[in-house]
């Protein structure tokens, strides 16, 4: 339980912070898009897992989930290491999920951005509101 005093005491001190509640704003905008970009990206990893798990012999990628395992790390550009292609097929369909990935990646964070910057134009009639809201 004291793991956590350090993290709650941050917490409460958002309270502070006007502008926080500007951002916390913005993501309550895009998520929104969310359920479309995530079903999106299961579409995508579980058509790179299969193409994957077809090019690559078995003592490298010896299940489906390892396969899956390998595309969601490749896609979100973490990259553990753990399992890597070791066919050109496979090296040409992970090099096809590296460049997808990260331009697929690109696109909540413009969202994002783009929710802000419309809340953080409008800033003053929000932060009004949540004055308004606490008195």
């Amino acid at each position: 339980l004291k793991i956590f005093f350090p993290t709650l005491l941050l917490l409460k001190l958002l309270r502070r912070f006007r502008t926080f509640h500007l951002l916390l704003h913005a993501f309550h905008e895009a998520l929104q898009v969310l359920p479309v970009l995530l079903y999106t990206e299961f579409v995508i990893v579980l058509v790179f897992a299969a193409l994957i798990y077809i090019l690559e012999p078995r003592d490298n990628v010896p299940e489906l989930l390892d396969s899956v395992w390998f595309c969601i790390v490749t896609i979100a550009t973490v990259g553990y290491g753990d399992i890597s292609p070791v066919t050109v097929g496979g090296k040409f369909v992970s090099s096809a999920l590296i460049t997808l990935g990260t331009l697929y990646m690109a696109i909540p964070i413009g969202i994002v951005g783009n929710a802000f910057s419309k809340i953080w134009n409008d800033r003053d009639r929000l932060m009004t509101i949540l004055h308004l809201r606490d008195h």
